[in-house]
């Protein structure tokens, strides 16, 4: 039976304004019982909103330290730790956790022991390990303290059900999953029952259930709409999942296209989810005979796997290409594209393993393992920071186009992106909130510039988008928009009230004789006009004079 609590009945959950907090921090103003408190509000922050937690968090562990609590530090340091794991930087999170639990279990100090326990769950449960990860989850719950904050009990909660549900458990995920509930609906925290809605629903389609997937389904769909909660891009996936199940693709299409296609404002922290989303409406689109748009949202959800590396979703985007090549009677290419899928599909559960050995010798051992020459050659083709391909990789691949340019007289476009003023997030706010900055725009460029482009970093706030088969007019529309969702995105999580924005310098050729060093040279003389013009723009051409934003 689960334990018996009493939870007071609360407004919906608001974010605390954490720049005041902040204030509150420098100037020596927080006791440590204020601070205990905002560890309670922090700790279930990144679960809720990543993006918002880097800067919060960082300002936690400086505060922490001027307190000196050996027990503070280690709350704030496993938030750390936390945010490190789901910005996939596992090996870090891991190692720090297990320290954390080591000194809490020698410190006889209950609450980081729980959490610490509890964070290792997720960090087992990432690695797919589902025995360690119900071990670490059970004795999460079972060390917290019966005083913590209502929130932190319900995360607990949802690791122990999630872990339970990968175990094959269903019906004891269930009894957690309604414990989460509870709690949301006591104290009005409409995310946690919107989350825990969500997890359920993806239990019913594993059981078949589609009667009760459907009901929860309405459930999320109502919540939402009484609290004027809106819905993020994981839960209308999962919503328009169900309703392909359930024989509905064409609602399915209607519940992710918005997702797509609205303004970059509502994407900014759900970025990592467009591929997905896409996969989603490629195959709502393919059940209903609309071959073209699936193709086009294929091709869309190619590039940005092509553009991050997303190895796993990559896989997928082959499987449903076969799908749609055999419902348009390309038998020969459904096959060939079905071979490939499986043999992609090989090769990355192989690679996965091979990762996931890496990490546990990196967090048990305190040593890297021996990384595979395949695995480093590809790497060192990516920028670490944010996934997108690197200055080397652009060398060889513009090399190429130009030469392929030269011969068949294609227009290719080429794009240097540098952000403005850019040093003073890093200066102002930190340089781990200058990173998180790089990693979104790494995104939102990804999501502008079109297939078949390719978008790079090459370096410090500088980025470069190459744009083959694309002419002048083209490659400014694109080039326009890119700078628009930089400009138009929510940043405010992130940066507070410091704006982010980018000027960008374009060069177009047209099978001329011109060499990889030349063009960019061109590309970034009109960067430099752009700035010198009023930063926030867009320069096509050599003529210098100030344009209107746009």
């Amino acid at each position: 039976m689960p334990d018996q609590h009493v939870y007071k009945k609360g407004a919906q959950f608001k974010q605390p304004d954490w720049s005041a907090l902040a204030r509150k921090f420098d100037s020596g103003g927080c006791t440590p019982e204020d601070f205990a408190r905002v560890l309670d509000l922090l700790e279930i922050l990144p679960y809720r909103d990543i993006n918002a937690a880097i800067v919060p968090v960082q300002q936690a562990l400086s505060a922490a330290a001027r307190i000196g609590r050996e027990d503070l530090i280690q709350r704030t340091r496993l938030i750390h730790a936390d945010v490190l794991g789901r910005q996939a930087q596992i090996a870090e999170s891991g190692r720090m956790i297990r320290e954390i639990n080591a000194w809490a279990a020698e410190n006889d100090e209950a609450h980081v022991l729980a959490r610490s326990h509890r964070l290792l769950g997720s960090f087992f449960r990432r690695l797919g390990d589902d025995d360690s990860s119900l071990e670490h989850s059970l004795r999460g719950l079972k060390h917290l303290p019966s005083g913590v904050a209502p929130a932190t009990r319900a995360d607990h909660l949802m690791m122990l059900a999630l872990a339970l549900d990968e175990a094959g458990s269903y019906e004891d995920a269930k009894q957690r999953f309604d414990e989460v509930l509870e709690i949301a609906n006591a104290t009005g925290d409409v995310q946690f029952e919107l989350f825990a809605l969500n997890n359920m629903a993806f239990t019913y389609y594993d059981l078949g259930d589609l009667e009760k997937a459907a009901e929860l389904i309405a459930q999320i769909r109502q919540l939402s709409e009484k609290h004027g909660f809106p819905l993020i891009a994981m839960q209308l996936d999962t919503i328009a999942k169900g309703e392909i199940l359930l024989g509905h693709p064409e609602e399915a299409e209607r519940t992710l296209l918005p997702v797509i296609t609205e303004p970059s404002e509502r994407r900014l922290s759900e970025l990592a989810s467009l591929p997905e989303c896409m996969l989603t409406v490629a195959q709502a689109q393919l059940m209903q005979g609309k071959l073209d748009e699936a193709q086009a949202m294929l091709d869309e959800a190619r590039h940005l796997c092509d553009d991050h590396g997303l190895s796993r979703l990559s896989v997928q985007v082959r499987l449903r290409q076969s799908e749609l090549h055999a419902a348009a009677g390309r038998y020969k290419e459904a096959y060939e594209e079905h071979l490939l899928y499986h043999a992609e599909a090989e090769a990355l559960r192989s690679a996965e393993r091979e990762a996931k050995a890496r990490i546990f010798q990196a967090v048990f051992e305190a040593e890297e393992a021996r990384k595979s020459s395949e695995h480093f050659r590809e790497m060192a083709l990516r920028d670490p920071l944010t996934g997108l391909r690197n200055r080397r990789f652009i060398d060889g691949y513009l090399d190429d186009l130009l030469t392929e340019s030269q011969v068949n007289g294609e227009p290719l476009t080429l794009a240097i992106i540098d952000l403005d003023s850019f040093k003073r997030i890093n200066d102002t706010l930190s340089h781990v909130v200058g990173d998180t900055v790089l990693i979104n725009i790494a995104k939102i460029l990804s999501v502008a510039a079109a297939e078949p482009a390719v978008v790079a970093r090459m370096g410090g706030e500088e980025f470069i988008a190459v744009f083959p088969r694309t002419d002048e007019k083209q490659g400014r529309e694109l080039a326009e928009r890119m700078c628009r969702a930089i400009r138009s995105a929510d940043w405010s999580p992130i940066t507070g009230a410091l704006p982010v924005t980018a000027s960008i310098g374009v060069h177009t050729v047209h099978g001329a004789p011109i060499s990889r060093t030349e063009l960019l040279a061109v590309a970034d003389r009109r960067l430099y006009v752009a700035k010198r013009s009023g930063k926030d723009r867009v320069v096509a051409d050599d003529v210098c004079e100030p344009h209107e934003k746009f």
